[in-house]
């Protein structure tokens, strides 16, 4: 089998499991479920995916914009404006990673893979800041970077409930927060 051909067969699994992890939930969602929604055999998901947990995590890679462990050359209120605006058909990816951060928080082993992607988000984040700074600004990047992301999540549970949010309103007020120095 080409490579191509394995992409493929892995991205018609992710697609499926996102989908019923969006509809369903992650816990209400059984291998067995995305095996039958992917129209793939269990051999081939589980050649893929060993767990639902694997599974979960090859979901949620490359949301942050990090292409092979990377991520591109952007300005701080781009990744913002970029992580806030990732919603999917409607609001699909909110709901997806209000599940994963749902379940993260009490079940050790996925918490175990999603708290360094987000950490390496964040301090992603604190540097690009730091880059932006003015050579007399005096902030915490590292909490500035926390708090931004933090309202990313709490955007997608907002979406995820159906809570109508002005997207664009939304990204100009945390780009404010963000860029504006600290006052004494």
């Amino acid at each position: 089998m080409s490579e191509q051909h394995l992409a493929a067969r892995r991205r018609q699994i992710l697609d499926a499991a996102v989908a019923l992890f969006s509809e369903r939930g992650f816990a209400r969602t059984s291998m067995n479920d995305v095996v039958r929604e992917s129209g793939l055999s269990m051999g081939a998901v589980y050649r893929y995916f060993p767990s639902k947990v694997d599974l979960v995590i090859a979901a949620g890679e490359g949301h942050g914009g990090e292409v092979d462990g990377e991520f591109p050359a952007e300005r701080a209120r781009d990744l913002l404006a970029r992580l806030a605006q990732e919603r999917g058909p409607e609001g699909d990816h909110a709901r997806f990673s209000v599940q994963v951060w749902g379940e993260a928080a009490v079940e050790p082993e996925l918490a175990a893979k999603v708290v360094p992607v987000h950490q390496r988000l964040e301090e992603h984040l604190a540097q690009l800041l730091r880059a932006e700074a003015g050579p007399d600004e005096q902030r915490d990047h590292d909490a500035v970077a926390q708090v931004a992301l933090a309202a990313v999540i709490g955007l997608a549970a907002l979406v995820a409930a159906g809570v109508p949010v002005d997207e664009e309103r939304f990204v100009a007020a945390l780009t404010d927060l963000v860029e504006t120095p600290l006052r004494s």
